[in-house]
């Protein structure tokens, strides 16, 4: 006979459904219904098994935080398609595009994160049936419901603590010193975790947004969000003017234009930079007490070579349908002395892979004031 339990989350709330189920020891679904959605819980003889909020797919949640965290892009992923027969999961580690490992961490953190979220609820319904439930992890693997309740509202009540200087997700940041300078800082050596925080500040690079942050970060909303608000109090992270949507398509050029037109466009902007480094350049010869600094030269120079390379890098996605696989690839591309890559610019500048594809990476600030 199949056992169910219901209840609304103005009597009952999440935190005694927990320990009720942690106490019995139930095997069974959690389905949890309120205004910001649907999350469905699997539980094994009272330990949590997996959670996810419940989309257009049993896969959907799973396949966004894969893309998201930056192991698989997401064409990859349309292009394996939907078959309810076989789990995502197991189609991405069968193909090689995903380790077994890989897997249960993007696994855990989508239950890590779901709970949270969860447990922020006020408002909703439960609803409770005792059932079968197959999956492969090991029991040992699995956390009791209680644990995963106390962790969880312990997040909650330290998010509460710094909820008015949360940034918003759609903000940027940039870094204020050198991952070295951080490491050795009084705020670098007294992270309660250096590896993690770490992590963060270098994903912290004047163009990711705090979402993409997260996501890359692995670490889930409440760790990630953490450590920057840590950054921010201390003084090593500070926000840049983010472009508005329109601002930012007006900057591309439009990708129905043909090549040489798309290249024009671009190419105006290529020019200032030639002229602003010209400008550099003269300044010494004209007046000695002007006279510019190296790393000014150096900082002007490697600027200009980013705004080129970053043309290139557009002309070539135009041209051949898909990004070059890096700088060097890029220089042998375009087989033209007066644009090609000198040794210099491909030390300096170098290609990171992302979701959306490869893009230049400007060099540590530090690494330019050596040069």
């Amino acid at each position: 006979m199949t056992i169910a339990l219901h209840g609304n989350l103005r009597d009952f709330g999440m935190g005694e459904v927990f320990q009720l189920i942690g106490q019995q020891r139930k095997t069974g679904v959690l389905e949890v219904r309120g205004q910001k959605g649907e999350v469905t819980l699997c539980f094994d003889a009272g330990c949590v098994v997996s959670a996810a909020p419940v989309g257009a797919g049993s896969d959907a949640a799973l396949s966004d935080m894969i893309a998201r965290c930056g192991f698989v892009p997401r064409d990859r992923l349309a292009e394996l398609g939907r078959d309810p027969a076989v789990p995502i999961g197991h189609r991405l580690v069968d193909g090689g595009l995903l380790s077994v490992e890989s897997l249960r961490e993007v696994e855990d953190l989508l239950t890590r994160e779901t709970i949270f979220e969860l447990l922020r609820w006020t408002e909703g319904s439960f609803r409770f049936v005792a059932q079968s439930i197959s999956h492969d992890r090991p029991a040992e693997s699995l956390l009791g419901a209680e644990q995963v309740l106390m962790d969880g509202l312990r997040m909650v009540d330290e998010w509460h603590a710094f909820a008015s200087e949360l940034p918003a997700e759609t903000a940027v940041y940039r870094r204020r010193g050198s991952i070295e300078e951080y490491r050795h800082s009084a705020a670098g050596r007294a992270a309660p975790s250096p590896v993690e925080s770490e992590r963060v500040f270098l994903l912290v690079d004047g163009r990711a947004t705090v979402r993409r942050v997260i996501d890359l970060s692995r670490l889930g909303s409440f760790g990630a969000m953490r450590m920057l608000v840590q950054l921010v109090r201390a003084g090593w992270i500070e926000p840049v003017r983010a472009r508005s949507g329109a601002e930012a398509r007006s900057a591309m050029p439009d990708p129905r234009l043909p090549l040489r037109r798309r290249i024009a466009l671009v190419a105006p902007f290529v020019l200032l930079a030639c002229v602003a480094a010209l400008g550099f350049v003269r300044g010494p010869a004209e007046r000695d007490d002007f006279a510019v600094a190296g790393d000014a030269l150096a900082s002007a120079r490697a600027r200009f070579a980013a705004t080129r390379t970053r043309a290139l890098l557009l002309a070539h996605r135009v041209a051949e349908g898909r990004w070059p696989a890096g700088l060097a690839a890029l220089a042998e591309w375009t087989r033209d002395e007066a644009v090609a890559l000198t040794p210099g610019e491909r030390d300096a500048y170098y290609v990171g892979a992302r979701v959306e594809g490869p893009v230049v990476l400007a060099p540590d600030p530090a690494d330019l004031r050596e040069r």
